[in-house]
């Protein structure tokens, strides 16, 4: 007795059903790979995420619907026209975006212009809603008053998303450009040019000023009464002086404006004559931050802020003193001069790299009347 051969050949898809099909290929298909681009911005550190969900996907359908695999790997066969409704299916999901990229591609434009930490770079987004990435040249150019400074061509792609939208970028460097200060009447703006599209942006005046053009320094004498350091019949005496300088843009005020992203280094000195009283060691400031060897704090802490919120930077001694708020004064007695009565001048100079050096003398007179130390600013010694 023969035995009765079954049929293991694939099933047509009149078999299938267009609602399995459709529905496997929905829920197989479409809707894995929506979930995968759509949180894909958050996933981005996992390479290929996207072609192996694509592939995932795919396979998942091809066996929920018993396409087959092929005699070489041991398969019933592979039923031609399932394959042909998936494969089909696929290739119309994969064109899709491209299609609608072409079709509902959002209109190119500027977005924000974002400056470093430290002012040194810039970073400017051109935003256009797009499926597809769009490789981009673009053509770059500053001005500063109307005049152009720097030019040059960047190529990015809109590659990129947020909670804004698709985006692409690129970055420019502030001392390829950077001539003068913008403030306050030289501003700088920066057009963007694409396929004949100029897009045009002003750049932030306060980041891309950065020249110091005004110095100033004054002195304060700190007179009290002190048994230790009073002698003979001076009831109140000069006990030290403080010391301040200050370094900023020029803006007619009573004082320079700060220049937060102005780097440069200060010298000070205090004579008595032609005799040094006080040589202060050498203030480095960069992106706000002053330094300086305090010499064991003989000359304040060695640390301040400076630029971000004006132009002053102290420069402080050993000796604290309630009078003058935070500020500490060089005592008279770490003079490198005699410290006598007489006519004083202290001079602040402030040097740039590439700038010239700019400075300010001012004069005191150190008297005494009526028992009592006097120490004045005067026009000249």
């Amino acid at each position: 007795m023969v035995a009765e051969q079954t049929s293991t050949s694939p099933l047509e898809p009149s078999q299938v059903g267009a609602s399995k099909i459709a529905t496997t290929i929905l829920l197989y298909g479409l809707v894995p790979i929506f979930i995968v681009m759509w949180f894909g911005v958050y996933l981005d550190f996992i390479p290929l995420l996207a072609p192996m969900a694509i592939i995932a996907s795919f396979a998942a359908v091809w066996w929920k619907l018993d396409v087959g695999l092929p005699a070489f790997a041991n398969g019933p066969g592979v039923n031609a026209a399932l394959a042909g409704i998936v494969a089909g299916s696929y290739l119309v999901l994969l064109a899709t975006p491209l299609i609608l990229g072409v079709v509902l591609e959002g209109d190119l434009s500027m977005g924000e212009v974002e400056f470093s930490d430290d002012g040194e770079q810039i970073t400017v987004k051109l935003r256009q809603n797009t499926i597809t990435s769009r490789d981009i040249d673009a053509t770059v150019s500053i001005e500063q008053s109307g005049t152009v400074v720097w030019t040059g061509t960047e190529s990015f792609s809109i590659s990129q998303s947020d909670g804004r939208g698709d985006y692409g970028s690129f970055i420019l460097d502030v001392r390829d450009f950077y001539a003068e200060n913008a403030l306050p009447n030289s501003p700088y703006s920066m057009t963007v040019s694409v396929d004949g599209q100029e897009m045009t942006r002003e750049l932030d005046s306060a980041t891309l000023s950065r020249t110091v053009t005004e110095v100033e320094g004054a002195t304060a004498g700190v007179v009290k009464k002190d048994a230790d350091r009073c002698s003979g019949d001076a009831d109140n005496c000069l006990v030290g002086v403080v010391l301040t300088g200050w370094a900023g843009l020029g803006a007619g005020a009573d004082r320079p404006g700060g220049l937060p992203f102005a780097d440069f280094t200060v010298d000070a000195v205090l004579m008595e004559g032609n005799d040094v009283a006080v040589r202060y060691p050498t203030i480095t400031v960069v992106n706000t931050q002053a330094s300086w060897d305090s010499n064991n704090d003989e000359f304040g802490s060695g640390t301040a802020i400076v630029g971000d919120f004006g132009s002053e930077f102290p420069l402080d001694g050993s000796v604290a003193e309630a009078s003058f708020g935070d500020r500490s004064y060089v005592p008279k007695e770490d003079f490198d001069s005699t410290g006598d009565y007489g006519c004083y001048s202290f001079t602040i100079e402030v040097s740039q790299a590439g700038g010239s050096m700019l400075s300010h003398t001012s004069y005191y007179d150190y008297s005494s009347s009526g028992s009592n130390d006097i120490w004045s600013e005067v026009s000249s010694c």
